[in-house]
């Protein structure tokens, strides 16, 4: 399982266009400005247990220039999750065994013999996404401080 959200940027990029001409490949600049702001956000609210980091460290913003797309994800690329189990944590889960009568596992030493797990949910993405892209969300704002910031630079 892998946990991705999609930004649908068409709206946005259709408006910036007529500011493409002689400023570059600034739909894309702005668009990585407002996914490293909400990385940033996205780990200063982690608040499950982080024991190897793996899934800590694999909160990312990806850039799909093919789709014109910003995906805030738990993969490292298009292709490959870093941790699988980030789906389990954002949305939780009921966990059984799939070929044995019982899930087993060791907690503190000790062997532990269950039906089924229920993992409750702990967002750590969806509430930054609505932040920056719900009504009145920064994201909108990051991105109009950077095109006055982008335009200021080309015109200086």
């Amino acid at each position: 399982m892998n946990l991705s959200t999609t930004i649908e940027t068409k709206d946005l990029e259709n408006k910036l266009r007529i500011f493409s001409t002689g400023l570059g490949d600034i739909f894309t600049e702005l668009l990585e400005t407002v996914g490293k702001e909400m990385v940033n956000e996205v780990k200063s609210r982690v608040m499950f247990q982080n024991r190897t980091g793996r899934l800590f460290n694999s909160i990312n913003f990806i850039l799909d220039k093919e789709n014109n797309k910003g995906i805030l994800t738990t993969r490292k690329s298009l292709n490959k999750s870093n941790a699988w189990y980030a789906n389990i944590i954002e949305h939780g889960a009921n966990i059984k065994p799939k070929n044995k009568e019982y899930l087993m596992f060791k907690i503190n030493g000790e062997w532990k013999k269950v039906k089924s797990v229920n993992v409750k949910p702990r967002p750590f993405m969806k509430d930054v996404f609505y932040d920056y892209f719900g009504n009145n969300g920064k994201g909108y704002k990051v991105l109009a401080d950077e095109l006055i910031k982008k335009i200021d630079r080309e015109l200086n």
